[in-house]
């Protein structure tokens, strides 16, 4: 027979370690996400290259509408920073909410030409092959 003491420590032990397990998957989303978002956003400059599979056309173009600024020009200098999110998920699924800031900087003044600040976006992940793919995206224009 199992005494009391004993069920409490291996409850507590059992609530530990899936708690630890479910932080761990929180971190890698969060990470691999935002890995994901910056690399779309900053694809070709700065050395920064997409990985496809990671993100479909349609999904990536869903980024990419707000963006298209008129006085955008291609040697802007572009600043991108992500806020430092938030996850729920249930191991092979998730929602990741973040903050983003883009501001394209003319490389002669460095005055800031155009940009967003601070825009809220709700992106769903899944778990394929062991990677984090992302398969939708809703931001308010």
């Amino acid at each position: 027979m199992i005494s009391i003491r004993s069920w409490r420590v291996r409850l507590t032990v059992l609530v530990i370690v899936i708690l630890a397990v479910y932080l761990s998957f929180y971190i890698w989303i969060l990470q691999s996400v935002k890995e994901t978002v910056t690399s779309i956003y900053m694809d070709g400059k700065n050395g920064i290259q997409l990985d496809e599979s990671r993100v479909s056309d349609p999904v990536k173009n869903k980024f990419l509408q707000f963006i298209d600024f008129p006085n955008r020009e291609e040697d802007d200098e572009i600043r991108f920073k992500l806020s430092m999110g938030h996850v729920f998920h249930t191991f092979v699924r998730g929602k990741v909410w973040v903050e983003y800031t883009y501001k394209g900087v003319d490389q002669d003044t460095k005055q800031v030409k155009y940009g967003a600040s601070k825009v809220p976006i709700q992106i769903k992940a899944k778990l394929d092959q062991w990677e984090w793919v992302i398969v939708d995206k809703k931001e308010k224009p």
